[in-house]
């Protein structure tokens, strides 16, 4: 395949089949989060495992900043590092802080969250957005970025819903999900466009970009396994 035989529209339907099977919004524990069948403490469990992917994701972005050379990608790059460490505008806060005050809401202590031995699944998630960050091509360590970001909006905004609809949860408790209904549209939006740049001049590389996209959203799933395997063992 040539630079020109490159076809964007047909590339990210191929990348929308790998990813489809591990669309969160399926999980059972997201079905039951939407359904209204989980717990508070489900839900405070819940907050204080995530939160250790939510804390780690800036230093997944500063990692792929610091080996990318000077130019439109280590700029876009660092902009989504800014905005997630709540330094981009001065009434900004870090979005793992928005997260605490989720966890705060259902129940969690600072201390309680920060010291959690987390399962297996989340270290196993955390390591693996780590590795893809060091991925040779670029463009695949922006489809791992992808495959997370083009979904936070829908998954953002039923979460969301289900916490003010069967939890009476809104406000500062809500805020996380409710900035990220928006915000991550343009997140994704801009790894697109740079993936598809990437692309247009090195074609060759789709297959590695499929598939960090798929290792991605495959990981994604497996840690919400580990959230509902504790879930169901609790209860």
């Amino acid at each position: 395949m040539s630079a020109i035989e490159f076809g964007s529209a047909g590339f990210w339907s191929r990348f929308e089949e790998r990813v489809a099977p591990f669309n969160l919004l399926q999980h059972p524990f997201y079905q039951a989060w939407s359904k209204g069948e989980l717990t508070r403490e489900d839900l405070r469990e819940y907050a204080a495992e995530y939160w250790h992917h939510v804390s780690a994701f800036p230093t997944y972005l500063s990692a792929l900043h610091s080996r990318l050379p000077d130019g439109e990608m280590r700029r876009e790059v660092l902009r989504n590092l800014a905005e997630e460490e709540g330094v981009d505008a001065a009434t900004a806060r870090p979005h793992s802080d928005l997260w605490m005050d989720f966890a705060a809401g259902m129940g969690a202590t600072r201390d309680e969250v920060e010291g959690r031995a987390v399962q297996p699944e989340m270290t196993a998630l955390m390591a693996t957005f780590r590795e893809l960050m060091q991925e040779e091509r670029a463009s695949a360590a922006m489809a791992a970025l992808y495959a997370y970001e083009s979904k936070v909006p829908a998954i953002a905004t039923t979460k969301a819903e289900g916490l003010a609809e069967h939890y009476g949860t809104e406000g500062a408790a809500a805020r996380y999900f409710t900035l990220h209904q928006t915000a991550d549209v343009a997140h994704a939006s801009v790894w697109r466009e740079l993936i598809d740049k990437q692309l247009a001049g090195s074609p060759e590389d789709e297959e590695a970009v499929l598939a960090a996209g798929e290792r991605a959203a495959k990981a994604l799933w497996v840690a919400l396994d580990g959230v509902e395997r504790q879930r169901l063992v609790v209860n």
